[in-house]
């Protein structure tokens, strides 16, 4: 069997396709490009791999990829995150959805509401999750990191935490009983 990166057009062509000198040529020019193609799919092995990266690792990338809003403080789950995203996180920076993925990245869950949503100024916003388990220092991580991605037009105006329960039933109930206690003198046998 042919492997695609050792391997040769030339040599899966007909033996009388092989003389003639323009398959000849056209088939050097597809090896070239095949060539550079696994050279391209080598490269992608390291984006690929990021969840198995230690995290010293993790830190050269994420400078060497310009992660925005990443730490070395982080966790090496939320670093995972951060560095997963940086290309989507360029591609859609300054938008509501750059936002998003810091919120998702940071707090685990949440969404950005915007100022209509909520009655506030043009330009604001507001972050709120859901996860019960945020502290102020996540909250102070997290309005770092949105310095980096959001628009210098738009204004954070609060970080809401929204919890919500199962509503249920509860029954209540009691006993009470009023009576006399009689007492019978007991005979004498």
């Amino acid at each position: 069997m042919t492997d695609l990166k050792n391997g040769s057009m030339l040599e899966l062509l007909p033996s009388g396709m092989r003389k003639d000198p323009e398959t000849i040529a056209f088939a050097y020019a597809v090896d070239r490009q095949i060539t550079k193609i696994c050279v391209y799919a080598e490269q992608t092995q390291i984006y690929a791999s990021i969840d198995n990266m230690p995290e010293w690792l993790l830190d050269i990338l994420a400078v060497e990829l310009r992660t925005p809003a990443y730490q070395e403080t982080y966790s090496i789950a939320v670093k995972r995150t951060l560095v997963k995203q940086t290309l989507p996180f360029w591609a859609k920076m300054g938008t509501p959805a750059a936002v998003n993925r810091i919120i998702e990245a940071i707090f685990g869950s949440g969404a950005i509401e915007e100022f209509w949503e909520y009655g506030g100024q043009p330009h604001h916003f507001r972050a709120k999750t859901g996860n019960p388990y945020i502290t102020a220092e996540n909250v102070a991580e997290f309005k770092q990191a949105l310095e980096s991605v959001k628009r210098l037009s738009s204004w954070l105006d609060e970080v809401t935490l929204n919890t919500s329960a199962e509503t249920y039933t509860q029954y209540m109930g009691f006993w009470c009983s009023i009576g006399e206690i009689v007492r019978t003198p007991v005979a004498e046998l």
